[in-house]
C-alpha cells in the first residue's frame, strides 16, 4: 500500500502519548520495535467520538471531527491503533455511523508496523 497517496488516509486512533512515542502500548518497545506513529498518519483519538455519558456524538459532530483533519468520505481510510481493537471501533464509527464507503481496519496496527524492517520515519 502506498501511504502517501492523496486519496488515502492513515488514521492513528491511539492516545496522544502513543502517537508521539512517549508511551508504548502495554510495555516499552523491545529492541526490534519502536514507538511513535506511521509516517503521514493523521491523529484522532478514538474516544473523541463519545459524549461525556459514553454515548456517540451526533452525526454532525462526528462529521466535523473527522473532516477537520481531512478525513472525507471520498477517501480510503485506514484506522490503526496498537492491536486492532480501537481501530475496529473507529472502523464502525466511520462505516456505519457516518457511512464512509471505503474504510479498512489495519488490524495488524502498530503491533505489526513497529516491528517491520525498513519502515522508519
Amino acid at each position: 500500500m502506498n501511504i502517501t497517496r492523496s486519496d488515502r488516509v492513515l488514521l492513528d486512533v491511539r492516545t496522544s502519548q502513543e502517537y508521539s512515542g512517549e508511551w508504548f502500548f502495554n510495555q516499552p518497545p523491545k529492541e526490534t520495535e519502536r514507538a511513535g506513529h506511521i509516517p503521514s498518519a493523521v491523529h484522532i483519538e478514538h474516544i473523541l467520538t463519545l459524549n461525556r455519558d459514553g454515548t456517540f456524538k451526533s452525526f454532525n459532530e462526528l462529521q466535523a471531527l473527522y473532516s477537520s483533519k481531512g478525513i472525507e468520505s471520498e477517501k480510503e481510510v485506514f484506522p490503526y491503533c496498537a492491536i486492532g481493537g480501537r481501530s475496529g471501533y473507529t472502523w464502525f464509527v466511520l462505516k456505519y455511523l457516518l457511512g464512509y464507503p471505503k474504510v479498512r481496519n489495519y488490524d495488524g496496527s502498530w503491533n505489526e508496523w513497529s516491528r517491520l524492517p525498513n519502515t522508519n520515519d
